[in-house]
């Protein structure tokens, strides 16, 4: 669980107004950080950074100033990739520059120090995206034992570009220390996201008006299977301009409640006020979509209009920038532009809709009790129907309007609105991802198999599968439908309700293979095209949540004809496995028709819970382990 640490702080009057933050140590390493061979806290990892340490303060121009110093020691031959480096930075309208670069590598040679500097003509800077560019560099020299360290100064033009500080790394982190100098008449509200277990420094620097943060011994954080946002678990500060101005009675309070959140959203010119735009050319289609009587079908009509004339730049934003009217006469904008645009003419055609900002599970965890508005990622709308609430998104183009889009699943979400606004949870107990999954074999005398292969795909299964499908078809078939370790593959795939959201997915295949033989016995898998190929879950600890996303249902089964010169050695036992609260059930059922030389299994899994807290990981370890365990068994035929 994290603890949450609410402080604020203000800036005190002070002549300091440049701090040019040196690093002493620079190059200077310490007899223990020699020494090191395995880190203490975190015996596997393959690098550990020794020390991360970074100053932020102002010029006379009140830019952000941020120098940064970083010491990283490579312990086995595979952490070497943590000598190649990447530092981001905002490049649009020259908002960001990374300057005063350093670099050396360190080696240990017969007891003595040799350093191999980092040549300026290895460092390159990329353009990210419109908004986004990076500077990369890979040091020289690099081996086991290997110490890289470099320094560097971002220099950003206001403090509007100020970052959450991670104490916590991919990496092991030995030491992270950050301190943060405010701005006169300026005040920041910050908290800090920790594990209770990890101790942290928190210091106030009054003779410089900032504050000082420190962290220690801090386990590296790799991304986990099904694992919301990894920043989710990060262990940090936050920070957020909570107010602007010389006194009191001159100062800018920023969104101190959700109420005012919403009620500053409202009066934007680039949300609230473009739900009232007069969309031009959308006359007529208005006029047909509010004489669809079926609120749902109306819903839809004009939630497939948007999404078939609007293109999606690929960036996420909770505003439109440049106008709803503007992206609708360009065909293409930002998710702020898309989905405000679709909320613009739900409204137009008479329908119940309301802007709604969300973060997404990837953008991370909306903490309710700061109301941030840093924390969402983007818009959607809701449309509310006889009380129920359907969340669209007009950018993803695959998803229906009935399904809630999975990347929203388990989060929090703020509908704008003066009257019935306000935070929800967005969760889905009914809507799941569900498939039947139905293999017929023939096994001939010689040990090949033929056969055919139906899989039905719905709800969150047809969704995911369409997807995959359109976007590689090559790869769908040989992701889906080839037995890992076997010659048994599906062949000729043929789909049908491609265009038709409310039916079921259905795929169909050709089988063909032959069974991995030694000596008088063959081994037929029963484990086919269920998706459960690799137990996701062996790590001996986990940091983050366990998010499903939704309910799941998967039933698999294969009847094979076995000829005459086989016989069945022993039959895998049937048998029902459960969680302790069953909300994770496995059934496997086999049985012999010996009259009809058949043999026959059925494999059903339920997954009827979609979230669990970090402290359930044994127990779905523990079941994971247990099915794994049952999926590897094969049917053993016996060669007569």
């Amino acid at each position: 669980m994290k603890k949450i640490i609410p402080f604020m702080v203000a800036c005190l009057l002070t002549s300091i107004h440049s701090f040019s933050q040196e690093f002493p140590d620079f190059g200077i390493l310490k007899s223990e950080e020699i020494a090191l061979k395995q880190c203490a806290f975190d015996k596997d990892a393959n690098a550990v950074i020794l020390l991360h340490e970074a100053f932020s303060n102002y010029d006379d121009q009140h830019h952000l100033i941020t120098t940064h110093h970083l010491r990283i020691k490579i312990l086995k031959e595979k952490g070497s990739s943590a000598a190649d480096v990447s530092i981001p930075f905002y490049r649009k309208d020259d908002f960001e520059q990374i300057t005063n670069l350093e670099g050396m590598t360190i080696n240990i040679v017969d007891g003595n120090q040799v350093t191999t500097k980092l040549d300026r003509k290895s460092i390159f800077t990329k353009r990210t995206n419109e908004q986004l560019g990076e500077v990369v560099f890979a040091f020289p020299s690099i081996s086991a034992g290997s110490i890289i360290e470099y320094k560097y100064q971002s220099n950003m033009l206001h403090y509007g570009g100020l970052e959450d500080w991670d104490f916590q790394d991919e990496l092991p982190v030995i030491a992270s220390k950050y301190t943060l100098v405010i701005l006169p008449n300026m005040e920041f509200a910050y908290r800090v996201s920790k594990a209770p277990e990890l101790p942290i420094i928190i210091r106030q620097e009054t003779a410089m008006g900032g504050v000082y943060f420190e962290m220690n011994n801090i386990p590296g954080l790799g991304n986990e299977p099904y694992m919301d946002a990894r920043k989710d678990y990060v262990q940090k500060v936050i920070f957020q301009l909570s107010s602007y101005g010389r006194d009191d009675m001159s100062k800018k309070k920023y969104m101190t409640s959700w109420e005012e959140v919403n009620r500053e959203l409202l009066m934007s010119s680039d949300f609230g006020v473009q739900l009232g735009k007069n969309i031009s050319g959308t006359n007529d289609f208005i006029k047909q979509a509010k004489a669809i009587t079926q609120p749902e079908d109306r819903m839809k009509a004009v939630y497939n209009y948007v999404r078939s004339n609007m293109s999606w730049n690929n960036f996420y934003s909770k505003y439109a920038f440049s106008g709803v009217k503007n992206a609708w006469q360009k065909k293409s904008g930002t998710s702020g532009d898309i989905n405000l645009l679709l909320v613009n003419l739900l409204k137009e055609a008479g329908m119940e809709a309301y802007p709604m900002l969300v973060s997404e599970r990837f953008h991370g965890k909306v903490n309710t009790s700061y109301p941030f508005i840093d924390q969402f990622n983007s818009v959607f709308a809701c449309v509310v129907i006889n009380e129920k609430k359907y969340f669209l998104d007009a950018t993803d183009k695959s998803i229906p309007p009935h399904l809630t889009p999975s990347t929203i699943l388990n989060t929090t979400a703020l509908i704008v609105n003066r009257k019935s606004g306000g935070l929800i949870n967005i969760t889905n107990d009914t809507l799941e991802y569900r498939e039947h999954i139905l293999v017929v074999m023939k096994l001939a005398e010689d040990g090949s198999l033929s056969g055919d292969i139906s899989v039905k795909s719905s709800g969150y299964a047809r969704v995911k599968k369409l997807g995959e499908y359109k976007e590689d078809k090559d790869k769908f078939l040989s992701h889906h439908f080839v037995v890992e370790g076997s010659t048994i593959a599906g062949k000729d795939l043929a789909l049908i309700n491609l265009e038709n959201d409310s039916m079921a997915l259905e795929q169909y295949c050709k089988l063909s293979g032959s069974l991995n033989a030694t000596g008088e016995y063959s081994f037929l898998p029963l484990n086919l095209f269920t998706g459960f190929n690799a137990n996701p879950f062996l790590a001996d600890n986990r940091f983050s949540n366990i998010n499903f996303g939704y309910p799941r249902f998967i039933n698999l089964t294969i009847s094979v004809e076995v000829p005459s010169n086989y016989s069945t050695d022993e039959l895998p036992r049937s048998i029902k496995l459960s969680s302790p609260d069953k909300d994770i059930v496995f059934t496997r059922q086999v049985d012999e028709l010996k009259q009809d030389h058949i043999v026959r299994c059925m494999i059903q899994f339920e997954f009827k819970k979609s979230l669990y807290e970090t402290d359930m990981y044994p127990v779905i370890k523990e079941v994971y382990q247990k099915i794994f365990e049952f999926l590897k068994e094969p049917l053993v035929l016996k060669k007569k």
